[in-house]
């Protein structure tokens, strides 16, 4: 059974000594989901509760956004990055990729919902009722359809696609892997949770992939 661990991402961190300095961003970040997963509500957390959690003085928060939206979009910037990069070849190098590779990449899409869980899951419930957050969201979901309908282009040219596989058909899967797994893969571990990935990888690779002769 394949196991879920996150891939490693495209982003750098500055380093001290051999040890990775972990920046003002990452610690916002893991304080966010850290106080979602306590059951705060997303738009009700302060910068005050933010800083405090993230063990950080307001005025540096302040250094380095605006305000809470500001750091809300930057966030969901770096998550969105992250489940590019953990798709690994499907979205960087689509001309190497076959059924395997689009199954993998649904593994590092899984984990990487799963890693950053909290947060996501609060973005896609606060979307209905928030236009800048249900921006960010679209923003977001809109990045991995784009990557999507490049890499299906590519097979598609290669003909190696199954009749039918347009770009709507990438749109279509890409919304609706990104809507389950935020909806359900925080309900998942173990080897639940790596069926979930082999089954949204199989659904993936029959949908783009023609059959092989």
């Amino acid at each position: 059974m394949t196991q879920i661990a996150p891939r490693p991402t495209r982003r750098t961190r500055a380093k001290q000594g051999d040890q990775p300095k972990q920046s003002i961003e990452d610690r916002l970040l893991a304080a966010t989901e850290r106080l979602l997963e306590q059951g705060h509500r997303f738009a009700a957390l302060s910068v005050e509760q933010l800083t405090d959690e993230a063990g950080i003085a307001r005025g540096t928060f302040y250094l380095h956004f605006r305000d809470k939206g500001e750091l809300v979009a930057r966030l969901m910037s770096q998550v969105t990055e992250e489940i590019i990069a953990s798709t690994g070849t499907w979205m960087s190098d689509a001309d190497a990729a076959d059924h395997h590779e689009l199954q993998q990449a649904l593994v590092g899409m899984v984990a990487t919902f799963k890693k950053h869980q909290a947060i996501l899951a609060a973005v896609n419930d606060t979307a209905p009722y928030d236009r800048n957050v249900a921006s960010l969201y679209k923003t977001m979901v809109d990045r991995i359809c784009a990557q999507s309908r490049v890499s299906l282009g590519i097979i598609r040219r290669k003909g190696l696609s199954r009749p039918g596989a347009t770009d709507d058909v990438a749109e279509v899967m890409s919304w609706m892997i990104v809507m389950y797994c935020a909806r359900f893969v925080g309900e998942r571990n173990g080897a639940e949770l790596e069926r979930l990935a082999e089954s949204l990888g199989y659904i993936s690779a029959s949908t783009a992939f023609a059959d092989p002769r």
